[in-house]
């Protein structure tokens, strides 16, 4: 295993002002242009969602709301410039960033508000945004995915518009997959690049059937075993597309933990396992380094959950060769 290379304290301190900023912004960033309708001046807002510009009228030139309105998106405007400067110097010092289908579906789910519900992002497109969490780099290799998983805690989570048609708003040419129940919400999504999304919800007892409904969503989440334990007290992260995006993740040395579990329950020659174990080695190492106390808490609850959890956990730090 390489030696575990930090990120610099002046790129560490670049991320602070982003994450510090993000999550603050209670305004959209939008240019604001006048339009002429009926004979009489408007004022519209162009905002961009993912890859698509629309308008959305503030109300007439000279209302004093929709003026004061329009300033506060100016402001917003100028305020989002100075965090892509930020997002543009962190990613030429080297941090990763998601790919471009990434960055859109990514920038879909928060404009949409679903991390501001409740949504978590797990597996791989999260482990790509923990550098910036870490102040460490984590392996290039290991952050290629075409699979976005979402989890729900809770299945009253509620958006405006269903799963699907946030997803278009990223790729128009998403579908869902209908499965063996053409009356059932479709669990997973595709879209024509082979990107997929699908959405996992905690198991809550053994009798669960393989989907569970997220009406407010129009969709279906696969059960999980030891998904409660891995998005519990999950938290804000910011990924590093265009002026950044605030979205949730896990706390990292959960995920580590989780890794070394699941990776004890792939099928044996499965190509996942040595993924899991990879990801699960490189935050242990980078935890190990800035938060070793957040590390032995993650590793203490799991073994505290009974034998088969301490069964899993050892077996996999074994053979990751860790103490």
């Amino acid at each position: 295993m390489p030696l575990m290379l930090g990120l610099s304290p002046n790129v560490q301190t670049l991320i602070a002002d982003l994450v510090q900023s993000v999550p603050h912004e209670t305004v959209r960033a939008a240019s604001v242009h006048t339009k002429m309708v009926a004979g009489k001046k408007y004022l519209y807002a162009r905002e961009k969602i993912a890859t698509t510009f629309r308008d959305r009228s503030l109300g007439p030139a000279d209302d004093p709301a929709a003026i004061a309105l329009a300033g506060d998106l100016r402001s917003a405007g100028k305020r989002a410039r100075e965090r892509s400067k930020l997002v543009t110097l962190i990613k030429r010092a080297g941090v990763p960033f998601p790919s471009k289908d990434m960055a859109r579906l990514m920038s879909a789910l928060s404009d949409a508000g679903l991390f501001a519900k409740g949504a978590v992002l797990v597996g791989t497109a999260a482990f790509q945004l923990y550098p910036c969490v870490v102040g460490a780099l984590l392996s290039k290799g290991s952050l290629q995915t075409q699979d976005l998983d979402l989890a729900i805690a809770t299945v009253a989570i509620r958006s405006e518009e269903p799963l699907l048609e946030i997803l278009r708003v990223a790729n128009p040419t998403f579908r869902a997959l209908s499965g063996l129940d053409p009356r059932a919400f479709p669990k997973r999504f595709i879209a024509d690049n082979g990107f997929a999304v699908e959405i996992l919800t905690p198991v809550r007892s053994r009798a669960d059937a393989d989907s569970t409904p997220i009406r407010g969503l129009r969709a279906s989440a696969t059960p999980m075993q030891f998904l409660n334990y891995l998005i519990r007290d999950a938290m804000p992260a910011v990924a590093l597309v265009g002026s950044g995006v605030p979205v949730t993740v896990p706390l990292p040395a959960r995920y580590a933990v989780h890794k070394l579990i699941v990776a004890q329950r792939r099928q044996p020659g499965s190509l996942k396992r040595p993924k899991d174990l990879g990801q699960a080695m490189e935050l242990i190492e980078a935890l190990a380094m800035s938060e070793p106390n957040a590390l032995e808490d993650a590793l203490a609850e799991a073994r505290a959950r009974g034998p088969e959890w301490r069964r899993l956990v050892a077996a996999s730090l074994k053979e990751i060769g860790w103490k």
